[in-house]
């Protein structure tokens, strides 16, 4: 019975050792050509590199200038007038140009709705052809006022008194000038985009951004040429004033949207 048991296990450890055997050569080649179907299987579920895309273009840069401008009534009056002596004595000059200042600025303090100051002081020594030396001394009395009536009244009384017209002007008051900035501003702004936008559509492209914009400040042009009445209230005429403001811009340009 012992040996029957014995022959029994011997079987059995045969029928073990025999797939054994089988699967220790199937481990040899059988083992590397599995690995190289694994690897090649994986080489295909890899994603594939994406392919090189297309550079974009560079943007085109268009530069716009725009302007807008509206007439404004010129609303201030300005007046300058000059004491002025001449003589062989610098000293003595300064002195009766001192005198004659102090009393224009007192007389002119009294008038109301006019500003006044003073502006340059000049003494210099001159040489006319075929006479002497000489010096001349001169100082600037300026009047700016809108109530334009008092302004040339006073002007006039300063004549009459000796003082010599330099110049006289209407322009703009600086809060005129403010008023209408903000609404030529818009103006401008308005009209540039759409003259960028209508460039663009003209070589089939769109606007894509503003890379530079320069907002400048409301300027005025021209002058009125005043009237001169010699010894009495000099005349003037206003006159319009065309008030301006320039915007400029580079922009770019690029394909239109889908």
């Amino acid at each position: 019975m012992a040996k029957g048991s014995a022959v029994r296990r011997l079987g059995l450890l045969s029928r073990v050792r025999a797939p054994m055997s089988i699967n220790s050569e199937k481990g040899g080649n059988g083992e590397k050509g599995g690995r190289g179907v694994v690897l090649f299987g994986l080489l295909l579920l890899a994603p594939l590199p994406a392919a090189a895309q297309p550079a974009e273009p560079s943007p085109t840069v268009l530069h716009l200038s725009q302007t807008a401008e509206r007439r404004l009534m010129r609303d201030l009056l300005r007046v300058e007038l000059r004491v002025e002596e001449t003589g062989s004595d610098p000293l003595a000059l300064q002195a009766a140009v001192n005198r004659r200042m102090a009393t224009a600025l007192q007389r002119a303090r009294q008038v109301q709705g006019v500003e006044v100051e003073t502006g340059n002081y000049e003494v210099n020594e001159e040489q006319p052809q075929n006479a002497p030396r000489r010096w001349r001394a001169s100082q600037s009395l300026i009047l700016t006022g809108k109530a334009a009536d008092a302004v040339l009244q006073l002007a006039g009384t300063l004549q009459s008194d000796g003082l010599l017209m330099s110049s006289m002007t209407y322009e703009v008051s600086p809060e005129a000038v403010r008023g209408a900035e903000e609404d030529l501003t818009a103006e401008a702004l308005a009209g540039l985009a759409q003259r960028a936008s209508s460039v663009a559509d003209r070589v089939h492209l769109s606007v894509l951004r503003y890379r530079d914009l320069r907002v400048g400040n409301a300027e005025t042009g021209g002058q009125p040429m005043p009237r001169f009445a010699a010894m009495a209230a000099p005349v003037a005429q206003p006159g319009e004033a065309i008030i301006r403001v320039t915007v400029l811009a580079d922009l770019l340009l690029g394909p239109p949207h889908p």
